[in-house]
C-alpha cells in the first residue's frame, strides 16, 4: 500500500482556468490577421519530456517558460527558451543588469501569485498573466521550432473544444481559427496555462501575440 508521502506527492495540485481564458479571449481578439493555433488536450503534464511525448513533437520545439526574480525587490521576469536547453543564470543577469547573487529561480507560490498557473503549466506570455511581466526569449528558440501536433493522437490525447469546460463562457459563440497546413515546420508548443492542455503555434504568430514591446529576443541559454 502506498504511503500518505507517496500519495501527496502525486496528488495533482487544483488548477485555475483565469490565465488559459485570459489568453484565449485576447487571442481571439485579434481580427485583422487570425492565430494559427491547434489546441488539443492530454493527461497530465510536468516536465518538458512528458509534455512532447504526449504532443508528439519534437523536445527542442517545447517552449520552456520559466520566473526569476530579482533580490530584494518586486521584479519578476519570464524566461522562455527551447525545452532541451538550459537557462544561463550568469547571461540572464547580465542582461537585466543585475549581479548573478542578485539572481534566483522563482517559488511555486511566487509562481502561481505572477502568472495565476502552476509549475508545469506557465505559459510563454509574460505580458498576459495577472501580474504582466517583461519576457525575455532564448534567440535559438526561432530555429527550435517543427510540425505543430499530429492529428493521430496518443490514447487519452484529442482536439481541444470550446465546449470543453475550461473554455471562457463569454466566448461560447466564438470559432476557434483553423489550423490549415498541418505540414508546416515553423511552431513553438506550450502548456498554455493549464497542465492538460496545450498549443502548437508558428513562432511568429506567438511573438505577435506577446506584442513587440513586450519582449526582448537574447542569448540565455546553455
Amino acid at each position: 500500500m502506498a504511503s500518505a508521502n507517496t500519495s501527496a506527492e502525486n496528488e495533482i495540485p487544483e488548477e485555475n482556468n483565469e490565465t488559459f481564458q485570459n489568453i484565449m479571449r485576447y487571442i481571439m481578439s485579434l481580427k485583422d490577421s487570425p492565430i494559427s493555433i491547434l489546441l488539443i488536450r492530454h493527461p497530465p503534464v510536468r516536465t518538458s519530456i512528458e509534455a512532447s511525448n504526449q504532443r508528439q513533437v519534437p523536445l527542442h520545439s517545447g517552449a520552456k517558460a520559466m520566473l526569476v526574480y530579482q533580490k530584494n525587490t518586486d521584479r519578476f521576469t519570464l524566461i522562455v527558451l527551447p525545452a532541451h536547453l538550459s537557462c544561463d543564470h550568469k547571461k540572464i543577469a547580465s542582461i537585466l543588469g543585475i549581479s548573478q547573487s542578485k539572481l534566483r529561480m522563482a517559488t511555486e507560490e511566487e509562481v502561481r501569485k505572477i502568472t495565476g498557473c502552476i509549475p508545469g503549466a506557465v505559459p510563454p506570455f509574460g505580458a498576459l498573466f495577472p501580474q504582466p511581466i517583461k519576457t525575455l526569449i532564448d534567440e535559438k528558440m526561432s530555429q527550435s521550432t517543427s510540425h505543430p501536433t499530429p492529428l493521430t493522437f496518443n490514447p487519452g490525447v484529442k482536439l481541444f473544444s470550446t465546449n470543453d469546460t475550461e473554455w471562457p463562457n463569454d466566448l461560447a459563440n466564438v470559432i476557434l481559427p483553423e489550423f490549415i497546413d498541418h505540414n508546416r515546420n515553423d511552431c513553438i508548443n506550450f502548456n498554455i496555462g493549464l497542465r492538460t492542455i496545450s498549443c502548437s503555434i508558428p513562432f511568429n504568430d506567438y511573438l505577435r501575440i506577446l506584442g513587440e514591446n513586450n519582449y526582448f529576443i537574447c542569448d540565455i541559454s546553455k
